[in-house]
């Protein structure tokens, strides 16, 4: 059975979301400041829950231990104190995810779904990562030059997180097979890989296409229709030329990546990425 490490300053939000994780079929401990959660490590959890601000510290301090040691914990990190800084902060020190309070259930279920995989599925997407590397080989990619073996680190540090990504890079440089390398050295790599080529689909189709429509929404729409986001479930959507779409479609994007979450056209339920 996983087990999940609570560290949150505010005693009855660490006891009400211990019992949420345990519900999903983890045992649980809590620790209300840095120096308690610091002593539990030694448990190896497979997953711990972190807030930022802490009594005597900060979490960042916390997240860079966990991260250093050869444990296959996941941190997710927890906090109603965001900012663009502290969630990018976390995310380069090896967080799994990001959550903010008030927490969004549903996206909390599907990360603890995505931490109780099989122990064989973890070992092997380990050596997969690790993949003749020291031959100049991480995945897809060859090559073994020093920005090369820079790349291969930036992609293992990335690859195991929840983190949306950007890869920039000239025509023909590769960036579809950089994609499908975080793919498959990911935890999702059982899950689907899907390309598209956002130049390619007509400005009038594009939002049925990506977020799929309900039967009768529009002249034509004589069925309903799962679009990318759905038929990814769980896996990996690669956005190619997003620049080629229009600015309008794009922020419509943005603005699922950001909420996690969107609507089929025509329809009024909102639907989970992570469902």
């Amino acid at each position: 059975m996983p087990h999940a490490l609570i560290v949150d300053d505010d005693r009855n939000a660490a006891e009400a979301l211990a019992e949420l994780i345990a519900n999903q079929g983890f045992t649980t401990t809590c620790a209300n400041t840095v120096e308690q959660a610091r002593d539990l490590l030694v448990t190896g959890p497979d997953v711990i829950l972190l807030d930022l601000v802490l009594p005597d510290g900060n979490g960042l301090e916390l997240l860079r231990e966990a991260t250093s040691r050869e444990l296959a914990t996941q941190v997710i990190v927890i906090t109603g104190h965001a900012s663009l800084e502290s969630s990018i902060e976390a995310m380069r020190h090896g967080a799994t995810d990001y959550l903010l309070k008030p927490i969004n259930l549903s996206h909390l279920r599907g990360m603890l779904s995505r931490v109780a995989r099989p122990p064989e599925l973890t070992a092997e997407v380990k050596d997969l990562r690790s993949e003749l590397r020291s031959l100049g080989h991480f995945g897809r990619l060859v090559g073994g030059s020093p920005p090369m073996q820079r790349l291969y680190d930036q992609l293992a540090r990335v690859a195991p997180t929840g983190a949306t990504v950007l890869i920039t890079g000239e025509s023909g440089t590769g960036k579809e097979i950089v994609a499908q390398t975080i793919h498959e050295v990911s935890r999702r790599r059982l899950r689907p890989f899907l390309a598209i080529n956002c130049g390619a689909i007509s400005p009038h189709l594009i939002e049925s296409e990506l977020f799929g429509h309900e039967k009768g929404s529009f002249t034509g729409a004589n069925r309903q229709h799962r679009g990318y986001f759905e038929r990814a479930h769980g896996g990996t959507i690669f956005f190619d030329e997003v620049a080629a779409m229009r600015r309008d479609h794009q922020a419509k994007i943005l603005r699922v990546i950001e909420g996690k979450s969107f609507r089929r056209v025509g329809g009024s339920v909102r639907r989970d990425l992570y469902k």
